[in-house]
C-alpha cells in the first residue's frame, strides 16, 4: 500500500468522525484544521521512516542515545638521548573506577582502600554516592597497590589500564625533561613545550547509557590508545649528564650554596651534551617535589656574570687592532675614578700589566680602559655579536630567552665601566656557552640546541636539527691569542683548580656581586661564582660552564667553587669520549692560585 493511499484512508476515517462543519466557525475552525494537518504529517513521516526508509539515521541516533565512550590518555612518544637511551617512556599503569550503583564496600573495605590508595575515607564515600554509573576512584596507581586492591575483590570496582610517564634516569636531567600530569599532559620542561608532538591520539573505551542517560561502564579491556606520539631524540648524553650531575651536586653542597647549574656542550656544533641543576627533584615522585626546585636555572636564570665577560672585550680590541697581546697598560694601582662620585677597583692592585696579564689577573680597571677604546657603541656591538641581549631564545627550551643589555646611549660612565667587566648586564647560561664557543671552535658563533631530531612511531624522521648556521666573529689569529691567554688564566691566574691530570684546559673565572631582592642593592656577601672553559686547549672537544649561586663562607670566588667541578667534568668526560691526552702527569702542578677571581 502506497504512502498517499494510506494517507487518504486515514483522512477519510477521521473526517467521518468529525462533527458537522457548522460546528466550527472562525478562528476555532482554522486552529482545528492546522492541528489535523500537523498530526497527519507526523504520522506520515513516522510510517515512512519505519516502513520504507533504508537510512541508518535512526540507528545512529539510537547509538548516540545509548552509547558513549571514555577518553583514555594516549601513549606519549619516548624521549631518547643521543645514543637512544630512553630518558622518558610511557608504561601501562592501572587506574581504578567504580560503578556507584554496584559499589557498596563495608566499613573495613573502605578502611583498607583508604590505606592502600592513600585517600581519605570521606572521598571514597563521596565517590560511591554519585548518581551515575561511572566514576574514577584513583588514577595511575603502582603495581603493588593494584595487587592488594585486586585481592579485596569488591563488587563494582573496576581497573582500567592507562599510560603513565616514567623517567628511567630518575632525577638526572629532570629540569630539562620536565614532567606530565595525571591526564598525561606536559606540565614542565620539554614535556610541556613539545606536548602536542609527544601526545598520541586519544583511545576510547565503550560504555552504555541507561534510559535516563546515565553512563554504564562495561568493557575495560577495550580501552586501548590508538596512535602513539612522536619521539624526541636529544643531543644529551646520559653518561655525561650523570658526570655533570654528580660533580655539580658535590660543588653546591661543599659551598653550601643556594643553587647551581652546569652546562656541557660541543663548541663546534652547539649540541648540548648535559644540563644539570641543583637542587634537583624526582619526576617519578612529583608529590615530593618543591616547585622552586623545578626551575631550570641553566636556561631561564638571568644574572650578572662578572669577569667571564672580560674575554669578549679584550678579544674584540685585539681583533680590531686597538691593542696587542703584549701591550703594557697602566692599571692605576687598583683604583680609578670614573666621575665625581664613582670609582672602580681591582681586588689585587697592579700598576702595569700587559693585555694578556689584564685577563690573567682579571683587572677591572684595564679592561675598562680597553672598552673605552671600543667606545660605548663598539662595546655594545661586541657583546651583541657574541650573542648577548639578542632578545630571542637561543635554544628550543621552555622559558629560554635572551639576556638584557640596554642601549649604549643610556649608559652613564659608571654603567659603561661596570658592563665592561660583567656587572650591569644580565645574561643567561646559554649565552655564555655560545660566546665562549667562539674561542673554542675557531671564531664562529653557533646556536646551542638540544633537539637532534623528531621521529614518528615507525622511526621515520620528521625533523632534524638544521645545518649549523655559523657566524664568523673572530679571525683564527685572534682566537689563537685568546686561547693562549685563557690557558694562562688556568696555569698562572685564578683558575688553577680547573687543571686536569691529562688534558690542557683554558677558561675564565668570574665572581659577580648579586642584588639583594629585599634591599634592591648589591648584597655585601651575595656572590655568583662561575667558571667557563674548554679542553683540550688546541683541539677543544667540550666546553663546560659552571655557576654556583651564593656560596657561603669566607671565600666566594669562581676559582674556588666553580673551577673544581669544571675540572672533574672535563677529566671524566674526555676519558669517556676517549680523547687522547695532550699532556703527561709530570707536567701537572695541582693547587695553583685558586682564589681572588
Amino acid at each position: 500500500m502506497g504512502l498517499r493511499k494510506l494517507q487518504r484512508k486515514f483522512a477519510t476515517f477521521f473526517l467521518e468522525k468529525l462533527p458537522s462543519p457548522h460546528f466550527y466557525t472562525g478562528r476555532a475552525k482554522t486552529i482545528f484544521l492546522f492541528f489535523i494537518l500537523g498530526f497527519f504529517l507526523l504520522i506520515s513521516r513516522g510510517l515512512w521512516l519505519h516502513l520504507f526508509s533504508k537510512s541508518e539515521m535512526l540507528s545512529s541516533i539510537a547509538r548516540q542515545q545509548y552509547q558513549s565512550s571514555i577518553k583514555v590518555s594516549p601513549y606519549r612518544g619516548t624521549i631518547y638521548d643521543r645514543r637512544y637511551i630512553p630518558l622518558a617512556i610511557s608504561v601501562k599503569t592501572p587506574s581504578l573506577a567504580i560503578n556507584p550503583k554496584l559499589f557498596d564496600p563495608s566499613n573495613e573495605e573502605e578502611r583498607q582502600l583508604s590505606k592502600i590508595l592513600g585517600i581519605k575515607i570521606e572521598k571514597i564515600r563521596n565517590t560511591e554516592n554519585r548518581k551515575n554509573y561511572f566514576a574514577w576512584l584513583k588514577r595511575k596507581i603502582d603495581a603493588e597497590s593494584f595487587e592488594k586492591i585486586q585481592k579485596l575483590d569488591i563488587p563494582g570496582l573496576y581497573s582500567l589500564m592507562e599510560p603513565a610517564r616514567f623517567y628511567p634516569q630518575g632525577t638526572y636531567a629532570a629540569h630539562l625533561l620536565g614532567l606530565v600530569g595525571t591526564d598525561d599532559s606536559g606540565l614542565l620542561g620539554l614535556e610541556r613545550v613539545y606536548d602536542k608532538k609527544l601526545r598520541g591520539d586519544s583511545g576510547e573505551s565503550l560504555r552504555l547509557r541507561d534510559a535516563k542517560g546515565n553512563q554504564i561502564f562495561l568493557n575495560a579491556d577495550s580501552a586501548l590508545p590508538q596512535t602513539a606520539g612522536y619521539n624526541l631524540v636529544l643531543t644529551i648524553d646520559t653518561v655525561i649528564q650523570e658526570i655533570a650531575e654528580k660533580a655539580l651536586e658535590k660543588a653546591v653542597n661543599d659551598a653550601k650554596a643556594k643553587t647551581g647549574f652546569a652546562i656541557v656542550a660541543d663548541p663546534h656544533t652547539g649540541s648540548i651534551l648535559a644540563i644539570a641543576n641543583q637542587p634537583g627533584f624526582d619526576p617519578n615522585n612529583p608529590s615530593t617535589m618543591k616547585m622552586q626546585n623545578t626551575n631550570n636555572s641553566a636556561i631561564t636564570a638571568l644574572f650578572e656574570p662578572g669577569s667571564v665577560m672580560k674575554s669578549f672585550v679584550i678579544s674584540s680590541a685585539i681583533e680590531q687592532g686597538l691593542t696587542s697581546e703584549n701591550e703594557i697598560h697602566n692599571c692605576e694601582k687598583g683604583r680609578m675614578q670614573i666621575d665625581d662620585h664613582a670609582f672602580i677597583h681591582d681586588d689585587h692592585p697592579k700598576e702595569l700589566l700587559t693585555t694578556s696579564e689584564v685577563l690573567v689577573h682579571s683587572s677591572n680597571i684595564c679592561t675598562f680602559k680597553l672598552a673605552k677604546r671600543l667606545g660605548k657603541k663598539g662595546l655594545w656591538n661586541t657583546l651583541h655579536n657574541f650573542g648577548f641581549g639578542a632578545e630571542q631564545a637561543l635554544i628550543e627550551f621552555p622559558g629560554a630567552s635572551g639576556g638584557q643589555l640596554s642601549k649604549p646611549d643610556s649608559w652613564a660612565p659608571i654603567r659603561f665601566a661596570n658592563i665592561s667587566f660583567g656587572q650591569g648586564i644580565l645574561v643567561t647560561g646559554l649565552e655564555v656557552v655560545a660566546g665562549y664557543s667562539v674561542f673554542a671552535n675557531g671564531g664562529n658563533l653557533v646556536k646551542p640546541h638540544v633537539i637532534e631530531r623528531i621521529e614518528n612511531e615507525e622511526g621515520h624522521i620528521l625533523y632534524t636539527s638544521e645545518l649549523i648556521d655559523k657566524k664568523k666573529i673572530l679571525s683564527p689569529k685572534t682566537v689563537t691569542v685568546l686561547r693562549r691567554m685563557l690557558e694562562r688564566v688556568v696555569n698562572e691566574g685564578g683558575g688553577g683548580l680547573a687543571k686536569t691530570l691529562l688534558w690542557t684546559t683554558a677558561g675564565k673565572t668570574g665572581t659577580a656581586e648579586k642584588v639583594d631582592p629585599i634591599t634592591h642593592r648589591y648584597g655585601p656577601t651575595m656572590r655568583i661564582a662561575n667558571f667557563v672553559g674548554f679542553a683540550p686547549v688546541n683541539d677543544p672537544h667540550i666546553l663546560v660552564y659552571i655557576v654556583i649561586d651564593e656560596p657561603q663562607g669566607n671565600t666566594y670566588y669562581g676559582g674556588r667553587w666553580a673551577a673544581p667541578p669544571f675540572s672533574e667534568i672535563v677529566e671524566k668526560t674526555l676519558k669517556y669520549l676517549n680523547v687522547a691526552p695532550d699532556k703527561t702527569p709530570v707536567n701537572v702542578m695541582r693547587g695553583a692560585s685558586s682564589t681572588n677571581f
